[in-house]
């Protein structure tokens, strides 16, 4: 009788052991799940910050305007993020006419590494001049005091970020308006890069007029493309 006790007692024992290792397999199974599911909607998310179009073009001329946005979406929908920003209000907007044929925009990357106020690399991208086939880079007209308020680059405004982490934003985007002005060997300018972009849509760098652009960030990623609409 006392060794069908003994029994019992262990059989009951492995019972427990065995659900709660199923129990604790099932949790940590489903928190392997959560975090796959929530890096891959990070990876998703896309900023978009900049609309534009060219209005005109005639001989050696391009009139083109810009509308600056801080707009953050899950993923890119071509069917619906028109009519998004009929709806949105833009922060700043710009009309700018140049000498040449082609129209080029130039974006500014930053990448921040983990560490400090950031627990894992951070992309920051920033649309930081206007040039053409006429206008070299250096002499393209800057873009970033379009969308800037007190050293903020507002474009980021929909991540509502705290105010650490907004005031190394700051830090980081004034480093950014100094890049023009820097020496090609500074160090600034190796962890600085630019970004070649172009239209997805037909990879075409000669945006057809009257046609809008939307400028699109993949946060994570760190790339940027014209998707046109």
């Amino acid at each position: 009788m006392k060794h069908k006790s003994v029994f019992t007692l262990v059989a009951v024992l492995i019972a427990a052991i065995i659900g709660a290792t199923v129990v604790i397999g099932a949790y940590h199974r489903k928190k392997v799940e959560e975090k796959k599911e929530k890096e891959l909607q990070e990876l998703k998310n896309v900023l978009v910050p900049l609309r534009f179009r060219e209005i005109e073009r005639s001989g050696d001329k391009i009139k083109a305007e810009f509308y600056f946005y801080s707009y953050v979406e899950d993923d890119i929908d071509t069917s619906f993020i028109s009519d998004v920003f009929e709806k949105e209000k833009p922060l700043n907007s710009l009309t700018i006419e140049l000498e040449g044929n082609e129209l080029f925009i130039d974006c500014l990357r930053f990448i921040e590494r983990q560490g400090g106020v950031f627990k894992h690399d951070v992309n920051w991208v920033f649309p930081y001049r206007v040039f053409t086939d006429s206008i070299p880079p250096d002499n393209g007209i800057p873009l970033y005091d379009a969308y800037t308020s007190d050293g903020f680059p507002r474009i980021y405004d929909a991540f509502n970020l705290d105010g650490e982490t907004k005031q190394r934003v700051s830090e980081i985007f004034s480093q950014i308006k100094q890049y023009g002005d820097l020496a090609p060997n500074s160090k600034l300018r190796t962890i600085i890069s630019g970004n070649a972009v172009h239209d997805i849509s037909g990879n075409r760098l000669r945006f057809q007029v009257d046609r809008w652009y939307d400028l699109i960030v993949h946060i994570k990623k760190g790339s940027i493309e014209y998707l046109a609409e």
